[in-house]
C-alpha cells in the first residue's frame, strides 16, 4: 500500500468521535452551555442590583448560620479560627449563592 492510502484510512480520533455525535445532539449541548453562561451572568447582575440585606441573605447568611450553630454546639477555645475553618471547609456546600436550593445542608462540625 502506498503511504497516501494509509494516511487516508487513518483519521484522528477527535474527528472520529465528533463525527459519531449527531448534529442535533451537538446543538443541544451548545444551547445548554449557552444557557448556563447566561444564567451565571444574570445571577451576577441580579446580586449586584439587590439591596444589602437581600444580598447578604442570599450569599453568606445561610453558611454563617450553620457555622454559628456548629460554633455554639462545640464552643471551641478559639471561636474565630473555628468559624473561619468551618466556612472554608463548607463553602462548596453553599456553592455560589445556594443555586441548588440547599438552604439547610447537614453541618460538618470541625474536629
Amino acid at each position: 500500500m502506498s503511504e497516501t492510502s494509509l494516511q487516508a484510512n487513518q483519521t484522528p480520533k477527535d474527528e472520529q468521535s465528533s463525527s459519531k455525535i449527531p448534529e442535533s445532539v451537538k446543538k443541544i449541548i451548545a444551547m445548554e452551555k449557552e444557557n448556563e453562561t447566561n444564567a451565571n451572568r444574570k445571577s451576577r447582575i441580579d446580586l449586584n442590583a439587590l439591596p444589602t440585606r437581600q444580598y447578604l441573605d442570599q450569599t453568606v447568611v445561610p453558611i454563617l448560620l450553620q457555622g454559628l450553630s456548629a460554633l455554639a454546639k462545640e464552643r471551641p477555645p478559639d471561636p474565630i479560627n473555628y468559624l473561619a475553618a468551618y466556612l472554608l471547609k463548607n463553602k462548596n456546600t453553599f456553592d455560589n449563592n445556594n443555586s441548588g436550593s440547599n438552604n439547610n445542608p447537614t453541618p460538618n462540625p470541625q474536629t
